[in-house]
């Protein structure tokens, strides 16, 4: 049987234990297998919640611009150091947006008022890929700040990770969205020294931003010889750049996959899960 070990992005619920995480991941994974091969390989997957260990914070669950409740005031608010994270991760969609003072400087997130050059930004990208992109992106950029500028945060993830793969034995790693950062970070340190196939789906590895604090700057994307690491994303996927990560990485096979026309449906897990390729791509893992 092969066994696989699954690492989920952010924004999962309450109720996602791994428990139900894992039956949802395996319910999808089972349902494109048995459409896409006459020799079903046995899988079993397992994705680790790492919610335990990762901050909650009111973030996860709102929009920009929402009804205020107080729950609202429990967030962090954005300090100078975020800031400049959150506007290089937008830049990356509107590089050249103007980053002057906005009427709407004063429009909260939380506890902390967004800056003007922040709104500035939000407004160029709106204005780029829709109106609104940016009141669901937001969130998973001040969720990858969390885990890449919070060193105790970091670890933890990892070594929830980690466990599950020592203790599955898993050599296959499926990781969505941040969890791709995650399961890079992982075995570009060497801590998963057994894993011998990485897919990566949803990745925002693209974002210059996304790499600082586990990647040296101004160097290619890589995985340890004898990683096979493929990279899934959607041309509307906007948490992807909407792009590959071939430009960026070396040793990397970008597929273009579809998983519907709009976001954020387009960066749903179960999308990338039950796409020809992800069954491919298991059904090859099964027999190396």
């Amino acid at each position: 049987m092969l066994q696989i070990v699954g690492v989920h992005g952010i924004r999962q619920g309450a109720g996602a234990t791994t428990e139900r995480l894992s039956s949802s991941w395996q319910t999808t994974i089972d349902g494109v297998l048995a459409t896409a091969s006459p020799d079903v390989p046995r899988v079993a997957v397992t994705v680790p919640s790492y919610q335990a260990v990762f901050p909650r914070t009111p973030t996860r669950f709102i929009r920009l611009g929402g009804p205020e409740t107080d729950s609202f005031s429990q967030d962090r608010p954005i300090g100078e150091d975020e800031e400049a994270f959150i506007l290089e991760a937008l830049a990356a969609y509107a590089p050249s947006a103007a980053e002057e003072t906005s009427p709407e400087a004063g429009m909260t997130l939380g506890g902390g008022p967004l800056t003007p050059r922040i709104v500035s930004r939000i407004q160029a990208v709106d204005r780029k890929v829709g109106k609104g992109v940016t009141d669901r992106f937001l969130w998973l950029v001040r969720e990858a700040y969390t885990y890449l500028r919070h060193e105790e945060t970091a670890d933890a993830v990892r070594a929830e990770v980690a466990g599950v793969l020592a203790q599955t034995g898993a050599r296959t790693v499926i990781a969505h969205s941040l969890g791709s950062v995650v399961a890079y970070d992982l075995i570009s340190r060497g801590e998963a020294p057994d894993v011998t196939t990485l897919v990566t789906c949803g990745s925002p590895l693209s974002w210059l931003v996304g790499r600082k604090g586990n990647h040296s700057e101004g160097k290619p994307l890589s995985v340890p010889a004898g990683v096979e690491w493929t990279n899934l994303y959607a041309p509307k996927d906007y948490v992807t750049g909407c792009a590959g990560l071939s430009r960026l990485a070396t040793g990397v096979t970008d597929i273009a996959v579809r998983t519907g026309s709009s976001f954020p449906s387009s960066h749903d897990v179960h999308r990338y899960l039950d796409t020809p390729a992800m069954a491919s791509l298991i059904v090859k893992s099964s027999t190396a």
